[in-house]
């Protein structure tokens, strides 16, 4: 309230100075009296079901805090100040909880103490009619103070409600509400599935109720169904003797039902119901609690229509639109479930990694409506060869994945691959040309290879390779084919025998700028094509290579294959940078900027501006002087130079500016657990603030989701790469396989 109001009340209660005076005198003879008022007022108060609660272990320090409020009332001053006080006690009575009835009747009982005191007095009329008329000024005060902090604390209230938007969590908030509102017992949401309705949420409801979660009933039965049909509340405040009381719900000790419809757009939703077991229901609902129902299930109404089209939506994101399947961006919360059942179940899991051989010269020769035509023909071909229960995705292009779940045997699942070969073998033909197609199958098995999500795909992957390499139409399984079978002599022949043959491959990984989904960078990746065990990635030779002698020639063939690719690259117009791991042995050399000086004059087209040379954390700290000492030497020839693997050593962001490095790395040990843990979240923000600062070009790595891509954009992240977007390919294949899988 307003001074200015109160003032007006005030002359219009006619509270004149010479009754100021009056109450004065008054305080004056019953300032002995008080304490006793005090007591008496809270022996009656104590007696009132809703104030006894809250007097519980505070009684003796209420009793003296409430006989200096009484004393204040006769002092004789009523200035601004006093009635400031009037308003802040009625707002703090509510903040408290106090009810508004225990307020009313706190007035109720003062009023009848101080007239009993005062009527043992000497001339008590005057006092009489000024402590009326001041308990009236002062009870409306702290009503209206009262009532304006109720709605201001329900509309901050609602305010953080509409901050929900998980149906859950906004549910249990808004029931909390509701029930403190109108004394209720507790509530549920109950959904509308075409015409039935099914229990979704429970909010402090007894066990004799809760058994009825799985109950689903007609869409016309009850109050639920009644709220629904009129799309208006319905109360039933003696809901045993109600013409919509169900018996189950009777028997469950249901003795008040509200029902409120959530209506969308397209119709019902379901409905909120707050109910009373142990409490009585009111005999009526006042109107401003209607109104604040009415608009709690609305926000929740809202809610439950936004999460279920984000759902529709969802769906759509994750189809294919060509054959009608889960896409990749399904795949980890489906490959992440099959895991958790083949656990739970003691089952094993495989998961098949198919690629189709000679797809690509029927979709360059046939054309591309044949292809994709082809493609449909192969997913519905698939479909009928799966068995029931089991999943089929398009990963990307010409690639699918299936899981096959529930099985028992390894035996079972070569059957299933081998009826998939032979389901997908077939002569594609147009125009007197026919064309052959099969399939490379690679597969592992959960728990055998007891791998994360993103590393069952990759392996899959990988022995799909090996089944390419054996010729097609042929599967292979994986196996973790690492070094240690073989000592380190071993190795290392094989290793020089690979440099003498050129087994030793260069594939590519784009940088994808993440707002516009364009290649704008790749990296140069090493991998050697083993004449018996097929494609190996730098795990299974990389350490002992760069133990050994050879590493110099093969960082240099790395360098020179690279510069080379990268400058038809920039012939052709695509203007990528192109990002190239350095060894330690290349790093440490000497002459280093000599050399690349001499590689950067035999590629003329060849930007050196988009030339990204990478230089592991752990390596550039070993020596930071001499290492930064090479990096300005080679910055002076137009190179730029990243920090690659960031967050896994002990770089601290002074090495950066040390260092002169124009980009860097965000290692995938920060980017993958964002979502789990907000300390990864907050580092990263703290490392794109500290980039944008410095000009520092950052590349975030082992992008696996849409999920952790769209987080990163919020971040301010602006390029990254990882297998949600391409994994590793022949420089061939990068184009195509990146449309394929943005």
């Amino acid at each position: 309230m307003a001074l200015q109001n109160v003032e007006q009340l005030r002359r219009l209660l006619c509270l004149e100075p010479s009754e100021g005076n009056v109450l004065r005198d008054c305080g004056s003879r019953i300032a002995p009296d008080i304490p006793e008022i005090a007591r008496k007022f809270y022996d009656r108060l104590e007696a009132l079901p809703d104030a006894a609660p809250l007097l519980a272990g505070k009684r003796e320090t209420l009793v003296a805090i409430f006989a200096r409020w009484i004393a204040s009332l006769f002092a004789g001053e009523y200035q601004d100040g006093f009635w400031a006080e009037q308003e802040r006690l009625g707002a703090k009575h509510r903040r408290i909880g106090i009810p508004d009835a225990v307020l009313a009747a706190g007035f109720s009982i003062l009023r009848t103490e101080l007239i009993i005191t005062l009527l043992n007095t000497e001339n008590p009329e005057p006092a009489l009619v000024a402590v009326n008329k001041l308990l009236d000024l002062c009870q409306y005060i702290f009503e209206t103070s009262y009532l304006r902090t109720t709605e201001h604390d329900r509309i901050k209230s609602l305010r953080a409600l509409s901050q929900e938007f998980d149906p859950e969590t906004f549910f249990h908030a808004a029931t909390q509400q509701a029930c403190q509102l109108i004394g209720a017992d507790g509530a549920a949401l109950i959904l509308q599935e075409d015409d039935w309705l099914q229990y979704a949420f429970f909010q402090g409801l007894p066990e004799s109720y809760r058994r009825l979660a799985a109950h689903r009933f007609p869409i016309s039965s009850g109050t639920a169904g009644l709220a629904l049909l009129r799309k208006q509340p319905v109360y039933e405040a003696d809901y045993p003797h109600s013409s919509c009381a169900m018996p189950e719900f009777v028997e469950a000790g249901l003795r008040g039902s509200l029902a409120l419809p959530l209506l969308g757009p397209d119709g019902g939703l379901g409905v909120l119901t707050v109910s009373w077991f142990a409490s009585a229901p009111p005999e009526w609902i006042a109107e401003d609690a209607w109104d604040f129902l009415r608009l709690l299930s609305d926000l929740l109404a809202n809610v439950l229509y936004r999460t279920q089209l984000e759902s529709r939506l969802e769906g759509l994101a994750t189809r294919d639109t060509l054959t009608g399947l889960p896409n990749r961006r399904a795949f980890p919360d489906r490959i992440a479930g099959a895991i958790a059942r083949a656990r739970r179940h003691s089952t094993l899991l495989a998961l098949l990694f198919i690629d189709l051989d000679g797809f690509k010269p029927i979709n360059d020769q046939l054309g591309h409506a044949i292809g994709d035509a082809t493609l449909i023909a192969v997913a519905q071909s698939l479909r009928q060869a799966v068995r029931q229960g089991d999943t089929l995705l398009r990963y990307a292009g010409d690639e699918f994945l299936v899981l096959l779940e529930e099985t028992g045997h390894v035996a079972e699942i070569e059957a299933v691959t081998s009826r998939l070969l032979l389901a997908i073998r077939r002569d594609v033909e147009k125009d007197g040309i026919k064309l052959p197609l099969s399939a490379s199958i690679g597969i592992t098995i959960y728990p055998f290879d007891e791998a994360t999500v993103e590393e069952l795909v990759h392996h899959a992957d990988q022995a799909m390779y090996w089944a390419k390499q054996a010729g097609g139409n042929t599967w292979r399984l994986y196996e973790d084919h690492t070094p240690v079978s073989l000592d380190s002599e071993d190795l290392l022949a094989e290793l020089e025998r690979a440099l003498e043959r050129r087994e030793f491959r260069l594939y590519w990984q784009p940088i994808i700028e993440l707002q516009s989904g364009r290649i704008s960078g790749v990296e140069a990746l090493l991998r050697w094509q083993h004449p018996e065990r097929g494609l190996l990635t730098p795990g299974a030779f990389l350490e002992e290579l760069e133990r050994s002698p050879l590493m110099p020639a093969v960082g240099d063939w790395v360098l020179q294959e690279a510069l080379a690719q990268a400058e038809r690259w920039h012939r052709d117009g695509k203007d990528w940078d192109i990002h190239v791991n350095l060894a330690a042995v290349q790093l440490e050399e000497p002459g280093f900027a000599h050399y690349l000086e001499r590689l950067l004059y035999k590629h003329p087209d060849l930007h050196k501006d988009a030339l990204w040379l990478e230089i592991v954390e752990r390596v550039a700290l070993r020596d930071i002087p001499a290492t930064a000492g090479m990096i300005q030497a080679c910055r002076k020839l137009g190179v730029h130079f990243t920090l690659d693997d960031f967050g896994t050593g002990a770089a601290a962001i002074q090495y950066l500016v040390e260092l002169e490095c124009s980009g860097l790395k965000i290692d995938k040990s920060l980017v993958s657990p964002q979502g789990q843990n907000g300390k990864h979240h907050t580092m990263v923000r703290a490392l794109v603030d500290m980039a944008q600062s410095l000009s520092v070009k950052i590349v975030a790595e082992g992008i696996e989701d849409a999920e952790t891509a769209e987080k990163l954009i919020n971040l301010g992240v602006t390029h990254a790469q990882g297998y949600h977007f391409s994994r590793p390919v022949p420089a061939e294949h990068l184009e195509q396989d990146v449309v394929d899988s943005t």
